[in-house]
């Protein structure tokens, strides 16, 4: 009877040795991808986290009025990708709704209002290191002041060219002005007036340009790749008449600008970034935008005229504050030498 039966113990080991072996591959498996998976993980909440922390620094280190165009200019095209395209129809300077139903908050709003994504990436990439500049050598209040007035009077310009060459049909027209570029194109044409006889070098041009053809030359470009506008035109024919004439007369004592902060700004004097106008910065070293490109070309023959070219630059420099013109005495209310 006992010869009928298999004891072959052996193999019922082996099977459960095999099954355990496999069981335990199978964790292992597991437990190798779950380590992939957490390092992986790792990683990534790293690289957010230092993302996170390059634009906090980066945030942070803005003044505060430049911070707040950026804050408001983000916030607005947020809104309007949400709500598609609703916001610019609200906000953006449309000659017919501007003159039509005096809706005048839109020479105001036309500037923040920036449409598209690159379109403002580009627009606070380019714009806010200069901005900076600007603002620590003029003050916030000031330089909050006059980016209100060349931002409206800018698009004041533009309703007007456009009521002189179309009119205000009865159908509506929904050509409109938006964005930050019509303003820093201006910044940069008033900067470029400075020393406009001063020879900058540009990564795409190879040799010297004087500083008051250059913003001809970028509507110049513009016009070649198909991105120019009326308003940025306006921006450019602004800068060259405030550079040259209206200077003399658009000037804001210190008297002024200590009664704004002790009024409207008064709740904001101690944020981060806010520079008062006893704060300012008197460094005339750093000059906005025309400092970036300014170099000296040893090899050219001329390089004795262009050093004392760029000596008489610098001088004018210690003499200017942007935006406000030549001769200014910092600290009193006498404006003009």
């Amino acid at each position: 009877m006992l010869n009928n039966f298999n004891f072959d113990f052996d193999e019922d080991k082996k099977k459960k040795k095999k099954q355990n072996n496999n069981f335990n591959n199978i964790m292992n498996l597991n437990n190798s991808e779950n380590r992939n998976n957490e390092n992986n993980n790792y990683q990534i909440n790293n690289f957010c986290s230092l993302i996170g922390e390059k634009l906090k620094i980066w945030f942070n280190s803005l003044t505060f009025i430049v911070k707040l165009i950026v804050v408001i200019s983000i916030i607005l095209w947020v809104l309007d990708f949400i709500t598609i395209d609703y916001i610019t129809f609200c906000l953006a300077n449309i000659p017919y709704y501007t003159i039509g139903y005096f809706q005048i908050w839109r020479l105001i709003t036309g500037n923040l209002m920036t449409t598209g994504f690159f379109n403002l990436l580009f627009a606070i990439i380019f714009w806010f290191s200069d901005g900076i500049i600007v603002e620590k050598q003029e003050g916030s209040t000031k330089y909050f002041i006059y980016f209100l007035i060349h931002s409206t009077i800018i698009q004041i310009t533009y309703v007007s060219l456009y009521l002189f060459f179309v009119g205000i049909s009865q159908r509506p027209n929904y050509i409109y002005s938006s964005g930050l570029w019509s303003y820093i194109i201006c910044e940069i044409t008033i900067n470029c007036l400075v020393s406009p006889d001063t020879k900058i070098y540009l990564l795409c041009i190879p040799y010297p340009i004087k500083a008051k053809f250059f913003p001809i030359i970028i509507l110049f470009i513009l016009f070649i790749f198909g991105s120019f506008e009326l308003v940025i035109f306006v921006g450019v024919g602004y800068g060259f008449l405030y550079g040259l004439f209206l200077k003399k007369y658009l000037i804001i004592s210190d008297n002024i600008i200590s009664k704004f902060e002790n009024t409207i700004f008064s709740g904001v004097l101690n944020w981060r970034g806010f520079i008062k106008m006893s704060e300012k910065s008197n460094n005339s070293k750093q000059q906005p935008f025309i400092g970036n490109f300014l170099q000296n070309n040893p090899n050219d023959s001329d390089s004795v005229s262009d050093d004392s070219e760029s000596n008489n630059f610098q001088n004018k420099l210690k003499k200017f504050t942007p935006f406000m013109g030549k001769g200014i005495t910092l600290g009193t209310d006498k404006g003009y030498k």
